[in-house]
């Protein structure tokens, strides 16, 4: 019984160890910290977001900007994580305001199914402004007003997330 006690204790202290050391390690470095723009550190702050989640350097690249609502002016998409879940998210922030949008990281994304986190995702980029092919469901594409969000599991499946005027939406590309 004393060694069954044993196994469970050393596998849930190797378990605690792993989880800590994913956390710590998506941590951004000072110089990756210091490359994103002043105004996502401003307005991460300033909302009470850096107490929720971190910036996460779990992909390269850990941020991507585009003009994603359209407007004329260059946006931040940044990967962060979720400091009580561990789940992983994107932050959009749009720029010449106080706009951050927080999808994944424990919150669904609209038109998305079952999918809270991004921990599954090994590749992004920004889809630049044009027209999106039919995916893998029936729904009509979406027309993009900007630029989108392109996030994909290699081999396996992608989406695009754009912004529809009021919220960021999920249409999926491929299963």
């Amino acid at each position: 019984m004393m060694v069954k006690v044993r196994a469970v204790l050393e596998i849930t202290v190797a378990l605690g160890l792993l989880l800590s050391a994913r956390a710590f390690a998506a941590e951004l470095t000072f110089g990756q910290s210091e490359s994103l723009p002043p105004e996502v550190h401003r307005v991460f702050s300033k909302k009470g977001l850096d107490e929720k989640f971190a910036f996460s350097s779990q992909l390269n690249p850990f941020y991507i900007q585009g003009d994603f609502n359209g407007d004329g002016r260059l946006d931040t998409a940044v990967l962060i994580q979720s400091r009580s879940s561990n789940k992983t998210g994107i932050a959009v922030f749009h720029a010449g305001g106080d706009h951050v949008f927080i999808l994944g990281a424990g919150s669904f994304i609209a038109g998305a199914v079952d999918n809270d986190t991004f921990d599954w995702m090994d590749a992004w980029y920004a889809y630049r402004k044009r027209e999106v092919k039919r995916g893998a469901d029936e729904r009509k594409p979406p027309v993009l007003r900007g630029d989108a969000l392109y996030v994909e599991k290699t081999g396996a499946a992608s989406a695009i997330i754009y912004w529809d005027g009021s919220a960021y939406r999920w249409y999926q590309q491929g299963d």
